[in-house]
C-alpha cells in the first residue's frame, strides 16, 4: 500500500511541474517583429525573440538571446484549431503598436496579454 501512494505521490508531483513550464516541448516560442511594439510601457524594437510564458506567475517575457527585453501580465487562450502561421496582435495607440497578444504556428495555445481594452486588435 504504502508503494502504491508513493508512486501516486510521484505521478502527481511530476504532472504539476510539468503543468507549470511555459511551454510542453520546453522550447522557447521563437516571434519575429516586423514593427517596433509597445509591451508594458516598453519599446521592443522589430527583430526576432524568444517567448516565454511562466503559468505560475502568469507573466509573459521577451528575451533576445540571454537579455530580458520585456515582460508584462498575461494569460493563455485556447483555439478550436492549430494556427496556421504565427501572428502577432496589436493595436494602435498613441501613434504607438501596442503588443495585446500572439498566436502560435501549428499550436492551439495563445498567449494574450491582459490589458485594459481590447478594441481594434489586428495581426502585424
Amino acid at each position: 500500500m504504502k508503494k502504491l501512494v508513493s508512486t501516486m505521490m510521484v505521478l502527481v508531483g511530476m504532472f504539476v511541474f510539468s503543468s507549470n513550464l511555459a511551454f510542453a516541448d520546453g522550447k522557447d516560442k521563437k516571434v519575429e517583429f516586423k514593427q517596433d511594439v509597445v509591451v508594458n510601457g516598453t519599446v521592443v524594437k522589430k527583430g526576432k525573440y524568444q517567448i516565454k510564458f511562466d503559468e505560475t506567475t502568469n507573466q509573459m517575457s521577451i528575451w533576445q538571446g540571454d537579455k530580458l527585453v520585456g515582460q508584462a501580465a498575461a494569460h493563455k487562450g485556447f483555439r478550436q484549431t492549430k494556427a496556421i502561421t504565427t501572428q502577432v496582435l496589436s493595436s494602435k495607440q498613441n501613434d504607438s503598436n501596442v503588443l495585446r497578444g500572439i498566436i502560435f504556428e501549428d499550436e492551439q495555445e495563445t498567449i494574450l496579454l491582459n490589458t485594459d481594452n481590447t478594441v481594434n486588435v489586428s495581426p502585424q
